[in-house]
């Protein structure tokens, strides 16, 4: 973790579900060497490869969204699912980063001043930090893309290797 205070994440449905997929490890090395990443309880029924058991093996902190919050998420904003917009919520109650891919939360993230990054873009953090090798990263990245495809696409993917080829060389420098 960069910077004097640390990063602190929610990962929507999406992307959960990518990394549970490829390589359910990463998700541990996210959370202890990126940023600690929360998950609502209620998210979970949305990523069927993930439970509570889980998100304690691999250093996921569980939070339980308080009644406000659901109520909130439940006044849907147009384009948003009641999990993304918790998500929203949920991260800008508690100045957490929201990693994602949807576009309408990102741009909803933005209108609200949540801070967001895509979410292969913590896999660029662990090469920069030396806790994944280049070739892991891109792999991983790949087995993502195979199961998503339509939001990972090919050029998705080739931007994350030029980043990640870009953080190797700054840290070699």
């Amino acid at each position: 973790m960069t910077g004097a205070q640390p990063v602190l994440l929610i990962l929507d449905a999406n992307v959960l579900i990518d990394y549970c997929g490829a390589d359910r490890s990463i998700l541990t090395l996210i959370s202890e060497r990126v940023g600690r990443i929360h998950v609502p309880s209620v998210l979970l029924e949305e990523v069927d490869d993930l439970d509570e058991s889980d998100c304690d093996r691999l250093s996921l902190q569980l939070v339980e969204p308080s009644l406000e919050l659901l109520i909130g998420a439940g006044k849907r904003r147009p384009g948003l699912s009641f999990y993304d917009h918790l998500c929203l919520l949920a991260a800008k109650e508690a100045g957490w980063t929201c990693v994602t891919n949807d576009g309408r939360l990102r741009r909803e993230c933005g209108v609200d001043g949540v801070r967001v990054l895509w979410g292969l873009e913590p896999m660029v953090d662990l090469v920069a930090g030396g806790h994944m090798t280049a070739p892991q990263a891109n792999e991983v990245a790949e087995r993502i893309h195979q199961a998503n495809p339509l939001f990972i696409t090919t050029e998705i993917v080739k931007r994350f290797v030029a980043r990640v080829n870009a953080a190797v060389a700054k840290r070699r420098r």
